[in-house]
């Protein structure tokens, strides 16, 4: 952790980073509480924290933009609602690249 750079993210990242899992955790809280589907709490659960992982690699790509506050937390939001979508997508291109190789 010497690298200068990374140690003022890192202290970024605890002022006001972690709030942007929060906001990805909500989006995709408010995402089940408006679907109609049944789901056991334990799914609940990992959706929700899918979307919080996702609000952080928000918050580190757009840690430099020289975008709006409000902007950044509505993309983070948004991004925590398609989390389940997302994961999905790049296991399945993980998956199919793993198997060309295997092949």
């Amino acid at each position: 952790m010497s690298d200068p750079t990374l140690q003022d993210l890192l202290d970024e990242f605890k002022k006001t980073g972690w709030l942007f899992a929060i906001l990805g955790g909500a989006g995709m809280l408010a995402r089940l509480i408006l679907t109609d589907e049944k789901y056991n709490t334990t799914r609940w659960f990992r959706m929700i924290m899918a979307g919080a992982i996702v609000g952080v690699i928000c918050y580190f790509a757009l840690h430099q933009t020289s975008i709006d506050p409000f902007y950044k937390s509505v993309l983070c939001s948004i991004s925590g609602s398609i989390a389940p979508e997302l994961f999905n997508w790049v296991r399945t291109k993980f998956l199919q690249k793993a198997q060309q190789y295997g092949d």
